[in-house]
């Protein structure tokens, strides 16, 4: 690395670090003054208190904001990397229309939305679909990229990510299903019994963690890292420079990072949320990033995140269990795989043709 580099890499830590000061002391903050511990969920805090950790969690995405912003120079296009301007923006367009479904679901029939969003109903009936296609998707990703030498991730063979994801995908699947008794229907055992929604499964035994964890690592992968990536990155990270989606990515991730109620007062959502905002107000104002019709449509879904977080929080306590709106994110994330793994696979014919015929 260049002495440039090391500076600018020591800037971005700092920033990072001075983030996640922020966010510390606005986590404190709300435990001294209102009693709400890091992860638990409470009803939306609109009080004084509310509002001022509201404002350190802006403050922590502003300095982690400006840890991601890549150099100049090193933006990426929504469109480099992508089979087409069409399918990225239908996708970006289904996203936002699902987004605006779920606002008006929850204005006007707030009551109906848990009975589409539960246990096999129709929003995770597809989810569990869209998990079924990723695991599809990726095994037979381990199958085509035998021989696709930019697949690897260093030492580690090109079919060894993808079996991966599949086994992620699976464990995933599982988990929702409750391992098939959503199904079947048969009686908890009895060592399952005790997490919260008492069923086959390990994931509601630490519901709050296991959530939050998985909500932060889709928005990182499928949001944060489209924007983030550069152009021209380093020999480590071009390890994985297969693997990263391109920058229109975040433009079909982009309600991921809201859809917010119970968890609204959890300061890494906020921070989820208010980071979001900024980073598409960042596209939308860099020329680098595409068209101008491109860069309207970044600023336009950042207009309709403050929107529709406005009004889950303002309407949101009328939903009959107050979770939906989770219920809905996690189908957006298996959408997301199951859209990420087909652009992968796009990746390796893309990699085959041009290695020539004997592997195509």
């Amino acid at each position: 690395m260049t002495s440039m580099e090391i500076r600018d890499l020591g800037s971005r830590i700092a920033w990072v670090i001075l983030g996640l000061l922020v966010a510390a002391i606005a986590i404190r903050y709300g435990t001294l003054q209102k009693g709400l511990q890091l992860l638990e969920k409470y009803p939306p805090d609109f009080s004084a208190p509310g509002w001022l950790r509201l404002a350190g969690s802006t403050l922590a995405a502003f300095l982690i904001y400006l840890a991601l912003k890549p150099a100049r120079g090193q933006t990426r296009s929504f469109l480099d990397g992508t089979p087409s301007s069409h399918l990225p923006a239908a996708l970006s367009i289904t996203a936002a229309a699902i987004v605006l479904a779920t606002m008006a679901a929850v204005i006007f029939i707030p009551d109906r939305l848990y009975p589409w969003v539960t246990d096999a109903a129709a929003v995770q009936t597809i989810s569990e679909l869209f998990l079924a296609g990723t695991i599809g998707f990726a095994v037979y990703a381990a199958v085509r990229s035998r021989q696709v030498e930019g697949a690897k991730i260093g030492v580690l063979p090109a079919p060894l990510p993808f079996a991966a994801m599949a086994v992620v995908s699976l464990l995933i699947l599982g988990e929702e299903m409750s391992w098939g008794q959503h199904l079947i229907g048969w009686e908890t055992p009895e060592k399952f019994a005790g997490n919260i929604q008492n069923e086959t499964n390990l994931h509601n035994f630490y519901t709050y963690r296991f959530e939050t964890a998985y909500y932060l690592a889709a928005l990182v992968l499928f949001f944060v890292l489209p924007y983030a990536w550069v152009r021209r990155p380093g020999r480590l990270l071009s390890m994985i420079a297969f693997f990263v989606p391109p920058a229109g990515f975040m433009l079909i991730a982009v309600p991921i990072s809201g859809l917010f109620y119970e968890y609204w007062n959890v300061v890494p959502m906020q921070i989820a949320f208010a980071l979001g905002v900024i980073l598409l107000l960042d596209a939308a104002f860099d020329k680098a990033r595409g068209t101008p019709a491109q860069r309207v449509w970044a600023g336009t879904w950042a207009l309709l995140m403050l929107a529709s977080q406005a009004v889950f929080l303002l309407y949101g306590s009328r939903m009959t269990e107050g979770h939906e709106l989770s219920e809905i994110r996690e189908f957006l994330i298996s959408f997301l795989m199951f859209v990420y793994l087909g652009w992968l696979l796009w990746r390796i014919r893309q990699a085959r043709v041009a290695a020539g015929p004997a592997r195509t």
